[in-house]
């Protein structure tokens, strides 16, 4: 069992997981398996409704698997806002609060990340969370402690 959860967290490294919007694309998908579940004799609705929770399906776990951090949380703080103005103001991001390093397959990317910059360590790719500052910087990764130099051409975003 040990194995399988080290293999699952090395398949899972670097990747996004799953937020909000991943867990509402999960109940979608089972909300259409129920209904084409209940048009038990109408043939051309249940091929409809299959294709359709066949595609979220499929972009749910898309998401969850995706390397591209910055873009789904971008998706999902979206998502919380169109919620938020559709009257559920009380939702709140659990990763918000997170830290990243060799886990940072986390959404929240609030506004008080606009000074920070994402980027790949070019020897193990891990992504690394740097200050936006201008100007050449030394980084070291602490996953592989590799040493590498980096120049941010734009400061931090306001």
């Amino acid at each position: 069992m040990g194995k399988m959860l080290f293999r699952l967290r090395l398949l899972m490294q670097n990747r996004y997981g799953t937020d909000q919007l991943n867990l509402a694309l999960m109940l979608l998908y089972l909300i259409l398996v129920v209904l084409r579940i209940a048009f038990i004799r109408v043939t051309l609705v249940r091929r409809i409704l299959m294709l359709i929770s066949w595609a979220v399906l499929i972009f749910a776990f898309g998401r969850m698997f995706s390397t591209n951090i910055e873009k789904r949380s971008r998706e999902n703080n979206a998502f919380l806002s169109l919620l938020s103005r559709a009257g559920s103001a009380n939702i709140t991001n659990p990763f918000e609060n997170m830290t990243g390093g060799s886990n940072a397959g986390f959404s929240g990317f609030q506004k008080r990340e606009k000074d920070k910059k994402y980027i790949k360590c070019p020897q193990c790719k891990a992504t690394l969370r740097v200050p936006r500052q201008k100007g050449k910087h030394t980084v070291r990764c602490p996953r592989c402690d590799h040493r590498f130099q980096i120049r941010i051409v734009f400061g931090a975003k306001k």
